[in-house]
C-alpha cells in the first residue's frame, strides 16, 4: 500500500477500498482491491547533482555495434501474475538463496529453482495463519550470514506487521512467524520495510490513525529493533526495540545489508510537506541489540531538490501509470558503501519521470555522487539495487512512454567507473500490452509498481537478481518477471590509421571472458567486448599484416590507453601509424648502413634483414666494402645507382639488393706488385750468393803414395 495526496493535504493515509468504488475504470478493475496512490518526481538540477541523460537501449544505436552488451542477462521468467479479485499493484519482491529463488507479491511467495522452474507457490495469508485477515505489502530478504529467509506483510485488521524467519536454508521447510508489536493495535501500519543486518532485523512503517476510513491523520514513523538470533532460534518472545515515533518523518527504509557490520543504517528523503518536495537526504545508524540498549543517530545531508514525478505515458491508452513519488524505493550497503535509489521529476519538454542515485560513504558519512537516470522520449521508475561481490552495481527500473508498453530495463556501473555514469540500458523484459489492471477514470490513472526487488547471489558473487512489474495487456493485468544478471567492463573500442587502407585484421584485444582467456581483433568501427572485473586486458601497441606487407604500431600517445585492469568501463579509439617493409639484402663482401625513425643499424654481409619504416619517410643507406680487395658494385631491385651512399623513399613495400664484387684491379695490381717483387728478390738473392763464395783452391801435386808408419814395439797396451 502506498499514501495518496488528498486536495489540500500534502500526504494523505491509505485507503482500501473495492476497486467498484471508482465510476468509469476499465472494465478489468472490477473485482480487485487496490490501494489508491498517487506519485512523484525532481525538478530542475540544483547543486550538487548532475543529470545523467541514458539512452534508450535500442539494440543498433548509431556508431555503435552492439557485440556484448552489459548488464549480460543470464536465467529469466515470467513469475507470479495478476490474478482475479487479487490486489493491485504487485509489490513485486526477490530474495535468492543457495538453491532457490523466491518473490514475494501482493498476498502470494513462489519458490523456484535457479533455472526458474516452479517448486510451490504459498497463498501469504496461510504461510502466517492470519485467516481472513487484510494483509498487504509483503518483503522478502536472504540473509547469508545466518542461513535463514526473512519475510515481513502488513496486517491491517491487527494494525500490526508480521515477521516470519525459515527455520532453514530451504524456503519450504517452514517458518517462524512473530508479530510487532505484540499486540493488535488500532492504527494502520502502512507499507512495512524490513531490513536484516548482523545482529537485528528492523521493521519500519508508516503510521496512520486507520487504514478503512475516509479519515484519517498520517502519525510518523516508526521502526522495531528485533534481536536476528533471537528469531533464527524461534524464540518465543524476541528481544524488540521499539522506537520513539518520528511524528515528521515519513517512511524510514531500512537498508539491505549485504556484509558484516555492527552498525545498522536506514535512509529517508525528507519531505517538505508545504511544498512535496525534499532537500534532504537522512541517515540513520542503529547500533546495539535488544534486550541490551540500542543507540540511533540522524544524520541529516542536503541535496539537490526532488519533486514529485509526473505519471508515465504508455502505448496504447490514455491512462497514464502512477509513478509514486521520492521516497526511497531501494537502499543496499555493502564494505562501507550505501547506494539508494528513488523516483522523482525530470524537467523537460515535457517533464519526465525519472530515477535519482545517491552513493553515500558510510564511514565518512560524505555523498560520494547524486545523479539522475532520465531520457526526454521515456520514463523511468520504481529502481531496485543490487551490488555483486565485487561492489559492482546492479539497477533495475521500470519503462513506458507513448511508443513503448511498460517493460523492465537493467542498468549499472563498475567500482572504477567515472562518477555519474551508467551502462546503456539494456531490455530485461519488453512489455506486451498496456497495463490497466486498476485504473481511476477520474484521474485516468493506473496504479503500478509500488516497488520492484533485487538480491545478490550467495553461490555466486558475480550474479544478481532482479524482479519486477511489466504489462500484459488489459485482459491478462499486470505480470512479473525474474531474471538473473552480471555487470562486465564494457570496453568499447576501434582504431584507424594514420595513412592508406585498413588492414583484413586489426590489432588484437587480449583479455578475460567468463573466465576464460580470450583474444579479439578489434576493428575500424567501435565495437563493445565485455571483460569479467577486476581482470587485466591489453590490446597489441604493434601488429604486422599476416602477408607481412605492413606493419601498424601505436602512436606513444595512446599507450597509456592500451592496457588496464577491468574495474570499469571505457570507450576508446586508437590510432595506428603505417610502416612499410624495407628488405635489405647485402651480398657477401660488403654491409650496408641505414638510419631510419631516429635509429642506426647495419645489415652484416651475407644476410638479409627487413626494416619497417614510417610511410613516406626516407632511408639513407650507405654500402661499405668488407675491405678494400672488395668494391661496391650497385644497387639493384627498387633502388637503382652505383653510388655507395644513397636514399630511397618508403611508400609502399620495398626490396633492394647491395652488391659487392672483388676488387680485380686492384688485386691484378697488387698481384703484378708481388710478382715483381718476387722475381727482384731472386735475383737478388743469387746475385748476392754468387759474391759472396770464396775463389778455387790451386791443384795439389802428384807423387808416390807414402806408406803407413810401422806400429811400435812391444805388447799392446791396456785397456
Amino acid at each position: 500500500m502506498r499514501p495518496g495526496r488528498a486536495v489540500g493535504l500534502c500526504l494523505i493515509a491509505v485507503v482500501l477500498v473495492q476497486a467498484g468504488f471508482f465510476a468509469g475504470a476499465p472494465p478489468n478493475s472490477g473485482g480487485n482491491r487496490f490501494v489508491l496512490n498517487r506519485g512523484a518526481h525532481i525538478p530542475s538540477v540544483t547543486s550538487g547533482a548532475r543529470t545523467v541523460a541514458v539512452p534508450d537501449g535500442k539494440p543498433n544505436a548509431p556508431g555503435l555495434i552492439v557485440q556484448d552488451l552489459s548488464p549480460v542477462l543470464r536465467t529469466g521468467w515470467e513469475a507470479l501474475s495478476f490474478q482475479p479479485s487479487g490486489l493491485t499493484p504487485p509489490d513485486v519482491q526477490v530474495a535468492v538463496g543457495p538453491a532457490h529463488v523466491v518473490e514475494t507479491v501482493n498476498l502470494a511467495l513462489g519458490v523456484y529453482s535457479k533455472e526458474g522452474v516452479p517448486l510451490v507457490t504459498y497463498d501469504l495469508s496461510t504461510v502466517f495463519a492470519t485467516g481472513s485477515d487484510f494483509l498487504s505489502d509483503p518483503r522478502i530478504e536472504y540473509d547469508g550470514l545466518s542461513g535463514r529467509w526473512f519475510v515481513t506483510i502488513g496486517d491491517f485488521t491487527t494494525g500490526q506487521v508480521l515477521v516470519a524467519a525459515s527455520r532453514s536454508t530451504d524456503p519450504t521447510l517452514g517458518w517462524s512467524i512473530d508479530r510487532v508489536p505484540s499486540s493488535a493495535t488500532s492504527e494502520c501500519l502502512d507499507q512495512p520495510i524490513l531490513g536484516v543486518g548482523t545482529l537485528n532485523v528492523i521493521v519500519s512503517v508508516n503510521v496512520y490513525s486507520n487504514c478503512f476510513s475516509s479519515t484519517y491523520t498520517l502519525n510518523g514513523a516508526q521502526f522495531w529493533v528485533i534481536n536476528k538470533t533471537d528469531l533464527v532460534t524461534g524464540a518465543l518472545s524476541p528481544s524488540v526495540w521499539p522506537s520513539p515515533r518520528y511524528a515528521t518523518d515519513f517512511s524510514i527504509h531500512p537498508v539491505r545489508m549485504e556484509g558484516r557490520s555492527l552498525i545498522q543504517y536506514m535512509v529517508a528523503t525528507l519531505w517538505d510537506v508545504s511544498t512535496d518536495t525534499s532537500s534532504a537526504l537522512q541517515l540513520f545508524e542503529v547500533s546495539g541489540s535488544p534486550p541490551d540498549a540500542v543507540a540511533v543517530s540522524e544524520i541529516d545531508r542536503a541535496v539537490a531538490s526532488a519533486a514529485l514525478p509526473p505519471p508515465s505515458t504508455q502505448l496504447g491508452t490514455a491512462y497514464t501509470l502512477d509513478t509514486a513519488d521520492f521516497r526511497i524505493s531501494d537502499a543496499v550497503w555493502s564494505r562501507g558503501l550505501l547506494w539508494l535509489g528513488f523516483n522523482e521529476v525530470c524537467p523537460g519538454l515535457p517533464s519526465t519521470a525519472c530515477i535519482r542515485l545517491i552513493e553515500v560513504e558510510t564511514t565518512a558519512r560524505t555523498t560520494r555522487q547524486d545523479f539522475r537516470v532520465s531520457s526526454t522520449s521515456r520514463h523511468y521508475f520504481y529502481p531496485a539495487l543490487a551490488l555483486d561481490g565485487a561492489g559492482n552495481l546492479a539497477v533495475l527500473a521500470g519503462y513506458a512512454s507513448g511508443n513503448e508498453y511498460p517493460g523492465l530495463v537493467a542498468t549499472g556501473r563498475l567500482t572504477g567507473d567515472p562518477i555519474g555514469v551508467l551502462q546503456p540500458p539494456v531490455v530485461v523484459k519488453a512489455g506486451v500490452g498496456v497495463d490497466q489492471s486498476w485504473c481511476d477514470a477520474n484521474t485516468t490513472q493506473c496504479r503500478y509498481g509500488d516497488y520492484f526487488g533485487s538480491s545478490n547471489d550467495p553461490s555466486d558473487p558475480t550474479l544478481v537478481w532482479l524482479a519486477g512489474e511489466f504489462g500484459r495487456g488489459s485482459a491478462l493485468g499486470w505480470g512479473t518477471y525474474i531474471s538473473a544478471v552480471r555487470m562486465k567492463a564494457m570496453l568499447t573500442l576501434s582504431y584507424s590509421v594514420d595513412s592508406g587502407p585498413l588492414p583484413a585484421i586489426g590489432p588484437m584485444l587480449h583479455f578475460v571472458r567468463n573466465g576464460t582467456s580470450d583474444s579479439v581483433a578489434i576493428g575500424a568501427e567501435p565495437v563493445t567486448f565485455l571483460a569479467d572485473p577486476g581482470t587485466a586486458w591489453r590490446i597489441d601497441s604493434s601488429f604486422i599484416t599476416p602477408s607481412g606487407e605492413a606493419r601498424y604500431v601505436s602512436r606513444a600517445s595512446d599507450a597509456p590507453n592500451l592496457a588496464g585492469v577491468a574495474n570499469r568501463s571505457a570507450s576508446t579509439s586508437f590510432v595506428y601509424q603505417v610502416q612499410y617493409p624495407l628488405a635489405i639484402d647485402v651480398g657477401t663482401g660488403g654491409s650496408v648502413a641505414y638510419a631510419t625513425n631516429s635509429t642506426t643499424h647495419t645489415v652484416a654481409a651475407g644476410t638479409k634483414d627487413v626494416v619497417y619504416v614510417f610511410a613516406g619517410r626516407t632511408v639513407n643507406l650507405t654500402a661499405i666494402p668488407t675491405s678494400v680487395f672488395w668494391a661496391f658494385t650497385g644497387w639493384t631491385g627498387d633502388l637503382a645507382g652505383g653510388a655507395a651512399s644513397n636514399a630511397i623513399a618508403v611508400g609502399q613495400p620495398r626490396s633492394i639488393v647491395a652488391r659487392f664484387a672483388l676488387n680485380w684491379a686492384l688485386i691484378t695490381a697488387i698481384s703484378t706488385v708481388i710478382v715483381i717483387a718476387a722475381v727482384t728478390a731472386t735475383v737478388f738473392l743469387v746475385r748476392r750468393k754468387r759474391r759472396a763464395r770464396p775463389p778455387p783452391f790451386p791443384p795439389t801435386p802428384q807423387g808416390p803414395p807414402v806408406p803407413p808408419p810401422s806400429p811400435p814395439e812391444g805388447p799392446p797396451p791396456l785397456t
